[in-house]
């Protein structure tokens, strides 16, 4: 399996405006939806995402302008595990919110206003969502204080979408959105969990007929039954391309052909990542390790002159790092070379 097959498509389709422009219309609250300008829609480079959270959050950033000409962002926040986190999803929404302002604000000097955000956070575990949607609701304040202390408190709330709250026929019959957001977000909300997946795709075959009939319909939907044979072990590629036979014809055979190549080149390109990880922090380790036996062979030639021979300079150089460390705390103290290296 490829890791984090639901931030890969999630940012392959909703990262594109013909996609996400519905989605997003669809979720936030209507009266906003009727006052901003989708036309003006436009997709921010960049994650606002803790690195150490890069794993379970996934993130995309647009801009729309209000239909009064200012400016407005949508933060798209992807919750992509199945498990809930520790129920401070609002304060990590703050610190993301704070960082685009800043981003916005270094590009905007002198401005005396900000645009606002409005947070999205999708989710489609199984569990129920359960954590505060509101950043107040993390607040302990005394009993009866709140009202009191309200004017001068951070205030906001997120929206969520919360894919399991949207039966299937609603989302089928979101003709605002496009076919293929519609497919994925029915993916998202049963590909990892249903095991009689294909049936449910099967009642899907008109959605998939109009990907298939649009410009790049044939890769949209390659990409989209690599991420089902990804998250899906009881889908077979046999059965899953019957089904797509039964749809489109033979051009199914040519997708689910592409989406084993894709399987195949994603878990190649994270092997690739992972290897160029793991090289540059064991360069790191080997840099410090480096540095420290250099300080220390410094010191030991101020202290003991020439008795820092070849040979003590080789045990240092094949030293561990806990040895190393071991000397370097040592050095101030031990009387002689012997007494610094004992033990």
């Amino acid at each position: 399996m490829v890791p984090n097959p639901h931030d890969a498509l999630f940012k392959a389709v909703l990262g594109q405006l013909e996609h996400a422009r519905g989605v997003l219309h669809a979720i936030v609250p209507a009266q906003a939806a009727e006052a901003l300008d989708w036309s003006t829609l436009a997709r921010c480079p960049g994650s606002f995402v803790d690195p150490a959270l890069s794993e379970r959050h996934t993130d995309l950033l647009f801009a729309a302008r209000w239909r009064d000409g200012s400016e407005s962002f949508v933060y798209l926040l992807f919750e992509h595990q199945s498990s809930l986190g520790d129920g401070l999803m609002a304060r990590r929404l703050l610190r993301y919110q704070d960082r685009i302002w800043d981003r916005w604000a270094a590009e905007h000097p002198g401005a005396k206003t900000l645009p606002a955000i409005l947070s999205v956070v999708m989710y489609h575990g199984v569990l129920a969502w359960s954590e505060p949607r509101s950043f107040e609701a993390l607040l302990d304040l005394p009993s009866g204080l709140q009202p009191t202390l309200e004017p001068y408190l951070v205030r906001f709330s997120y929206i969520l979408h919360d894919l399991s709250e949207i039966s299937d026929e609603e989302l089928h019959d979101r003709v605002t959105m496009t076919a293929l957001a519609r497919l994925v977000e029915l993916c998202f909300k049963h590909a990892r969990t249903d095991p009689d997946f294909l049936r449910t795709l099967g009642e899907w075959i008109d959605v998939i007929r109009d990907i298939a009939a649009a410009p790049s319909g044939l890769a949209a939907l390659a990409l989209v039954m690599s991420y089902i044979l990804n998250v899906n072990e009881q889908v077979k590629r046999d059965e899953l391309q019957a089904l797509l036979e039964g749809a489109i014809g033979p051009e199914a055979k040519e997708i689910i052909v592409t989406a084993g190549q894709q399987i195949h080149e994603e878990g190649r390109q994270q092997g690739i990542e992972q290897g160029i990880q793991q090289g540059i922090q064991q360069g790191i380790q080997q840099g410090i390790q480096q540095g420290i036996q250099k300080v220390l062979l410094g010191l030991l030639r101020a202290r003991f002159g020439d008795e820092v021979t070849g040979q003590v300079e080789q045990r240092i150089a094949t030293a561990r790092a806990e040895q190393l460390e071991a000397w370097s705390l040592r050095v101030h103290a031990a009387a002689s070379l012997d007494e610094l290296f004992a033990g």
